[in-house]
């Protein structure tokens, strides 16, 4: 195997027991900072029946069930089992029109070849007035390749939302330069060590102590968010047909 596989299959691990002790959102500042806003988003905008688009995860599953009458997952895989449709979110046939009160999408944008097409389809659900929940990267190290597709500013992530069929979006910076420079360490620290069934705890607190919690702390007041957003947050709401 090669330093590369072997790295990869650390990583794998690694998430795996992130993911099972509900720790996937501390692996790093950016996480981190990205997840809290994210939760506060879906706190005081979800409802209704709630689509999670390319679920992935569904690290915030608990949280929708309590914000929403139903919860849909819709994935191109169903990687850990319970996805309820397998689909891609440039085409939901599967989803009737008119048919969503909020859709949660995130992190999945810089995954699809088309994100107009993703855009126009999560229009197409979302009933007149329905809310999108939506995050996507500006900063990242290549991940999930070869499909890695694209990277975005507020701009654009405006642009598609207004050419889709949405009003004027909230668009937020929810990380800066900081968090995006820490991030690789903090991979790198528990990859190695948090890979070791012995070291995970160790590792896994003082990287949340020094890198991810402090790191967050400082990259408020360092981390240029406005010129180097490592993501953002979107929140729009899909027009009216009356276009209000």
């Amino acid at each position: 195997m090669s330093e590369h596989h072997g790295l990869r299959a650390r990583r794998a691990v690694l998430e795996g027991w992130l993911d099972s002790n509900g720790l996937s959102h501390t692996l790093s500042a950016s996480r981190y900072l990205l997840h809290s806003q994210v939760r506060s988003a879906i706190v005081t905008e979800a409802g209704g029946r709630i689509l999670e688009a390319g679920a992935g995860a569904s690290p915030f599953k608990y949280l929708l069930r309590k914000r929403g009458d139903e919860v849909v997952t819709l994935d191109v895989e169903d990687r850990q089992g319970g996805v309820d449709i397998l689909g891609d979110i440039q085409d939901m046939h599967e989803v009737e029109s008119s048919s969503i009160d909020t859709i949660l999408c995130t992190q999945v944008l810089e995954h699809v070849r088309s994100p107009s097409r993703a855009f126009t389809e999560m229009a197409r659900v979302l009933k007149p007035g329905g809310v999108l929940i939506l995050s996507a990267p500006h900063l990242s190290m290549i991940h999930e390749a070869p499909h890695d597709y694209f990277r975005f500013t507020n701009y654009g992530l405006a642009a598609l939302c207004l050419d889709s069929g949405f009003a004027e979006p909230q668009i937020r910076s929810t990380s800066g330069l900081l968090a995006f420079l820490v991030h690789p360490l903090s991979v790198g620290l528990m990859t190695l060590a948090g890979s070791w069934p012995g070291l995970r705890w160790p590792a896994w607190a003082l990287n949340y102590l020094l890198l991810v919690r402090a790191v967050a702390l400082l990259d408020q007041v360092l981390g240029v968010r406005e010129m180097f957003p490592t993501d953002h947050l979107v929140i729009a709401r899909r027009l009216t047909q009356a276009g209000i």
